[in-house]
């Protein structure tokens, strides 16, 4: 089951990554894979052979990269699994660059050769554009609903046995809202300019980039919020209830994803009708500044611009902080990949990964990147060994997977610590008032040695 829900995932990040790419073969404000051609040359048979080819190339890429995924089918361990996930993903997702790249080069070197390179013209201020560029971006009241779904789940889940989750929660709701405040904040600061001879056309355009985008930032900080918190509400749900709710989490975030790119996609058509009523577009030599697929101009004043799809917003790298952008990146891909993959690692190959320590008055579980779990004598009412984990089991939070289980979890209504391996068998159970707790060692001695003193205990 796990594994073949990460090949589905692979395979439609291929898809995905296929058909956002190949947009860039499809005219935005003249452009085409990152490279300005003029109006009347748009449809010229050369043109459209060299966005075919490129469209072509990405999904031919995607088809190939998703058999290639199909090694993750050969058994193997949990930690190289992931670790092959990561590279396939990173993989896929640099395989297309370079694509992008190559076909940027086809394009410019289309442009030379048939001397269709546009003159440079000087920056167009408008004045009233510059004034009214925020008239239609969404007020900051709109997040009003999303701050108070996210105070309504606080109280539910506070009223319910998750109530120590609750505050934890609310915090890193609200610090998810903040974020997409900021980005709303830096929507309506966005520079503005005049991308056309004609003052209508150009504040129709914007108009619709900072509506659409502020919108946007409005609706997936509810979205976002949901989806965090319908997964807990599952389980203070009544049985009857848990399927219903587990469907309507996984279509929200289909629905999410999807309405996403309908949003963004219907985005960039508005802009491009717009366009389509003037013939006086205004070319300043972006394309100079525009280098491998990123932008990068120092004397450019905005940090964040629209990118040449016209469907993202992308980071002036010109700038310190596009700089810093430029490190983290890569830095947050490699962290992501070790925190997942090093637990997993130790969990395989360690001899000794889920150990225990009995003090004079305690019990001490503890395993790879999970908090140390301490046990009073005196709390503990039973101690078993049994063959079989319950089913059922919903994590709250921690690491579950096909052969490992570690962190907090629901079963059977009650909470429950994990520090379990599938394949090791017996299984300890431990049973206090408030918490359940089950245990085993990759050496069955060592679990039956420990429910031995337990009992002495």
């Amino acid at each position: 089951m796990f594994p073949n829900m990460i090949l589905a995932i692979l395979i439609f990040c291929n898809l995905v990554i296929a058909f956002t790419t190949s947009l860039a073969a499809k005219p935005h404000k003249q452009v085409i894979v990152e490279n300005t051609f003029p109006a009347d040359k748009l449809n010229d048979p050369e043109v459209i052979l060299f966005r075919k080819n490129y469209q072509k190339r990405q999904f031919q890429l995607a088809g190939i990269l998703s058999v290639l995924d199909l090694v993750l089918l050969f058994p193997m361990k949990e930690s190289i699994f992931m670790l092959l996930f990561f590279v396939l993903l990173y993989f896929s997702i640099g395989a297309s660059y370079l694509v992008q790249l190559r076909y940027i080069r086809k394009g410019h070197q289309l442009l030379v050769k048939n001397q269709w390179q546009l003159a440079e013209q000087p920056i167009r201020v408008d004045t009233k554009l510059i004034v009214e560029k925020n008239r239609k971006l969404v007020p900051i009241w709109w997040f009003a609903p999303a701050l108070a779904c996210l105070f309504l789940f606080t109280f539910v889940l506070q009223a319910g046995s998750l109530h120590s989750l609750a505050w934890f929660l609310l915090l890193l709701g609200l610090l998810v809202l903040l974020l997409f405040i900021m980005i709303w904040r830096s929507i309506s600061h966005l520079p503005v300019r005049a991308l056309t001879n004609d003052s209508l056309v150009n504040q129709r355009y914007n108009d619709l980039t900072k509506f659409y985008w502020s919108t946007y930032m409005i609706l997936s900080s509810l979205a976002i919020v949901l989806i965090i918190y319908l997964p807990l509400l599952t389980m203070t749900a009544a049985a009857k209830f848990f399927v219903f709710l587990t469907i309507i989490e996984f279509l929200l975030i289909l629905l999410f994803c999807g309405l996403t790119l309908w949003w963004l996609l219907r985005l960039r058509k508005k802009q491009d009708q717009v366009l389509a009523q003037t013939t006086t577009f205004r070319y300043t030599g972006d394309d100079y500044y525009w280098r491998y697929g990123m932008y990068l101009n120092p004397d450019d004043s905005r940090l964040m611009i629209p990118d040449r799809i016209g469907m993202n917003l992308s980071i002036n790298l010109g700038k310190t902080i596009g700089k810093i952008f430029l490190v983290l990146l890569p830095i947050l891909l490699i962290g992501a990949m070790l925190v997942t993959v090093i637990p997993l690692y130790t969990l395989d190959y360690h001899p000794d990964p889920l150990t225990y320590k009995m003090t004079h008055n305690q019990l001490i579980l503890d395993g790879p990147l999970t908090h140390k779990q301490k046990i009073d004598y005196d709390q503990i009412e039973n101690v078993q060994l049994i063959d079989q984990m319950p089913q059922n089991i919903i994590k709250v939070n921690g690491l579950a997977t096909d052969d490992y289980a570690l962190g907090n979890f629901k079963l059977e209504g009650k909470s429950t610590t994990l520090f379990v391996e599938y394949q090791s068998k017996p299984i300890l159970k431990i049973t206090t008032k408030d918490r359940d707790f089950y245990y085993t060692n990759k050496e069955a001695a060592k679990t039956k040695s420990l429910f031995k003193h337990l009992q002495a205990q």
